[in-house]
C-alpha cells in the first residue's frame, strides 16, 4: 500500500533493503494488482552494480562538454515520450 501510495506522486522509486527483505515480491504484487485493475504496467530492471555510475546516470565529457544520457534517464525518457510504443523489457 506504502509503495502504491508513493507511485502516486513520484516518478521513479528505488526499493532498497537487505538480501531476502522481499523487495522484488513486494513491486511485483503490486505490479500484478495493476494489471488485475486494468492498468497498463510496464517495469525494467536493471542491476546498478553491473554498470558504473556514469553509466547509470549520465556524465559530461569533460572535452566536448556533451552530455551523454545514462541508462535510468534514457528508461525515463522512452517511457515518458510515448508509453504507447514504449518496448520495456517486462510488462
Amino acid at each position: 500500500m506504502q509503495l502504491d501510495e508513493l507511485l502516486v506522486v513520484r516518478h521513479c522509486v528505488f526499493i532498497i533493503g537487505n538480501p531476502g527483505a522481499s523487495k522484488s515480491t513486494i513491486w511485483k504484487i503490486l505490479a500484478k494488482s495493476y494489471t488485475q485493475q486494468g492498468k497498463d504496467t510496464y517495469f525494467d530492471i536493471i542491476d546498478p552494480k553491473a554498470i558504473t555510475s556514469d553509466e547509470l546516470y549520465g556524465c559530461m565529457n569533460p572535452k566536448t562538454k556533451e552530455w551523454k544520457d545514462g541508462v535510468l534517464s534514457t528508461i525515463m525518457r522512452d517511457m515518458n515520450k510515448n508509453l504507447g510504443n514504449y518496448k520495456p523489457s517486462h510488462k
